[in-house]
């Protein structure tokens, strides 16, 4: 009686175990899934104006400014009037892409994600990341509204690998922007590779985003081109 208990208890164990891994597994994927595509519409309290295309980014065309919200599929997660901010440039030949979710700072680069584009940009030196490379970015922002259609095409190849336990994007089980400083395609930095849970914990420390619910009108004049200029 006292074997088969044990036997019993051991089996009970091992079974409880493969549950919450497969558990595991079956979340990894489902959030990998979501990060394929932005989808959803945006709008703003100031005007602001987007035509920016981006191809595989090889083909940067167009600038865009928007500092708003969001509602729709966007960075791994259905959002519904969360903080949304992309300002985007493009010439062709080099480009540089910002685009923030949620909690941000537009003007802290620890909380945005920022991406060279161009066969210029591609060769700056700085290492991309690879929640928005390769991607194929569509911003519209005409005054108040606007959309947004981003196929990200590495997170596409992760979710796909993913079923294999490849993770070629370092994003299982890291949610979040508050991983963007320090991952890049390369890997995470040391304090990125544990686990998180099932909580969204911040794992390294950053620099809250203002109260204010947009940017003051007066960004522009208060350095920002100088800012990108200055890159």
């Amino acid at each position: 009686m006292r074997a088969r208990t044990t036997l019993l208890l051991a089996v009970t164990l091992t079974a409880a175990s493969g549950c919450a891994e497969l558990a595991t597994y079956a979340r990894h994927r489902g959030e990998d899934l979501l990060d394929v595509m932005d989808l959803g519409v945006t709008w703003s309290a100031e005007p602001g104006f987007a035509l920016y295309y981006d191809l595989t980014p090889f083909i940067p065309i167009g600038v865009g400014y928007t500092n708003g919200w969001f509602a729709g599929l966007g960075f791994g997660a259905l959002r519904f009037g969360d903080r949304f901010y992309e300002h985007s440039m493009g010439f062709i030949f080099w480009g540089e892409e910002e685009v923030g979710w949620g909690e941000f700072d537009p003007f802290d680069r620890e909380t945005v994600n920022v991406n060279q584009a161009g066969i210029l940009g591609l060769f700056s030196g700085e290492p991309p990341g690879p929640d928005y490379f390769p991607s194929c970015l569509h911003y519209v922002h005409l005054g108040y509204v606007g959309f947004v259609l981003n196929l990200r095409y590495l997170q596409a190849v992760d979710f796909l690998l993913g079923w294999f336990t490849v993770d070629v994007c370092f994003d299982d089980g890291v949610r979040g922007p508050a991983w963007w400083g320090g991952k890049n395609l390369f890997g995470l930095s040391p304090e990125q590779h544990a686990e998180p849970g099932p909580e969204l914990i911040p794992m390294r420390p950053r620099k809250e985003a203002p109260a204010v619910a947009v940017a003051p009108k007066s960004a522009w004049e208060h350095g920002r081109v100088g800012a990108w200029e200055n890159r």
